[in-house]
């Protein structure tokens, strides 16, 4: 890619991190939360936990885009890693469930929204989310400056939304405590700090998005690296205010009274409206912005692995070629969206695709922090621009939390897990047909 290609600045990356990141999880997981995990306390230290962790995996992912500009992010990782076996299963589960995932879960809460605003049927949640799929698809091939465009305004404007929501919460709530709740979940014995943990991580879940779009970076080695750390860095300090935000106005079983089936609430429009009665149609907006511009990220930023991968013969040559004008792989855009509207279809809920998404995609990342260990031996002569301080202590604890997550929740008996799993085989077989006749070992 020339200079001339390089269009995305640190501002625009930084914005890619963050706004990735921030999209439909801090307003929606709290009440699933505070269902598994019995005080205030120990939610918010899982708060820290995941920012941490997710701070770490910045480091380490910093290290490795220092050392390998090129777009591809954890799929390159990987394959510098461990050979293109891995990388192309990742690249596999980014179109069946990770990004597609994430999409169709961001326009499903954005099509909820959008039902309450305009007072349509809720019958019409799928067709709603289907509809922006499409629209978030037309935008994001219209060439990269468009699509930067609609990166830094949203996410400005989003983060302006939330950090006025934040103000407003902690400020006129310390003495609004409501004490009771409504229709309260069934009462657990025993926390559940891996399940809690997955609401948890999935709201974490995009800061290292920024870094599968470095093709199209200028500077990279410096920007990618800066982008993820002071992305993670503001997510992390916004996750755990606005937390504080929640619990300054409700109780924790009050909170925990809004995940209740058929009585669901979005803990955000119910915080919101409590300290500025009649304030839900703005928080409602807010949040309808907030996923539709989280959803346009992934839409930008995932595509470029697919087309990665067809440029490298590793899958179907028509995903290869990005648009002669516009400069954006149009068909590998498409490709990834119509995946999103039939996951919209099979799941239904956000909290089922979330499950789908979240296990598969931290197994992904914690394959490819592991990577750095082997990646240091390999490249020994390499001298990047960044290297992960406190090595090897950061990524053991890394591996460790996540190794912990991923244990506890493979037996978790969820059939969203087993469904993620399952497109892993598939993967290995459609990688040995693709490189049948040639030699695909490491890279």
């Amino acid at each position: 890619m020339t200079a001339q290609r390089r269009q995305l600045s640190l501002f625009a990356l930084t914005m890619i991190a963050i706004g990735a990141t921030i999209a439909s999880g801090i307003f929606k997981t709290p009440a699933a939360i505070a269902t598994k995990i019995h005080d205030n306390q120990t939610i918010l230290w899982l708060w820290v936990l995941g920012g941490a962790v997710s701070l770490i995996g910045a480091l380490v992912f910093s290290e490795m885009g220092a050392r390998f500009s090129n777009a591809g992010g954890v799929y390159t990782y990987l394959n510098k890693a461990y050979g293109s076996l891995p990388g192309f299963l990742y690249g596999w589960c980014l179109l069946t469930v990770i990004s597609s995932g994430t999409i169709a879960a961001l326009c499903t809460v954005f099509a909820e929204n959008v039902i309450l605003l305009a007072g349509m049927d809720e019958s019409l949640k799928v067709y709603v989310a289907v509809f922006s799929i499409i629209l978030l698809t037309l935008f994001n091939t219209f060439g990269l400056r468009y699509s930067e465009w609609f990166a830094n305004v949203g996410t400005v404007l989003k983060m302006l939304g939330i950090y006025a929501l934040l103000v407003s919460i902690l400020a006129l709530g310390r003495e609004l405590v409501n004490p009771g709740g409504g229709i309260l979940p069934t009462v657990r014995e025993d926390d559940d700090l891996a399940g809690a943990f997955v609401k948890v991580l999935w709201t974490f879940t995009g800061w290292h998005y920024a870094s599968f779009v470095a093709g199209d970076a200028r500077n990279p080695q410096r920007n990618i690296p800066l982008a993820m750390l002071i992305g993670t860095t503001v997510v992390t300090l916004t996750y755990v205010l606005m937390n504080v935000g929640y619990f300054s106005v409700f109780s924790h079983d009050t909170i925990a009274s809004f995940s209740v089936k058929g009585h669901e609430k979005i803990t955000a429009v119910e915080a919101m409206n409590a300290v500025l009665p009649g304030s839900q149609t703005w928080i409602s907006l807010l949040i309808a912005l907030s996923v539709f511009a989280g959803a346009g990220l992934y839409v930008l930023s995932t595509p470029r692995i697919f087309n990665q991968m067809a440029k490298e013969g590793l899958f179907f040559q028509a995903f290869a070629k990005v648009h002669p004008r516009f400069g954006v792989p149009v068909n590998a855009i498409l490709l990834q969206s119509g995946w999103a509207i039939f996951l919209v279809m099979l799941w239904g809920t956000f909290e089922s695709i979330i499950d789908y998404v979240t296990f598969i995609e931290w197994l992904f990342l914690l394959l490819a922090c592991i990577g750095i260990f082997s990646i240091r031996s390999k490249y020994k002569d390499q001298k990047p621009a960044f290297k992960v301080p406190f090595y090897p202590v950061l990524p053991i604890l890394f591996i460790l939390v996540i190794g912990w997550f991923i244990t506890m929740n493979v037996f978790a008996e969820r059939v969203e897990y087993y469904a993620g799993l399952a497109v892993i085989p598939v993967g290995i077989a459609l990688y040995y047909w693709f490189g049948r006749g040639k030699k695909i070992d490491a890279q």
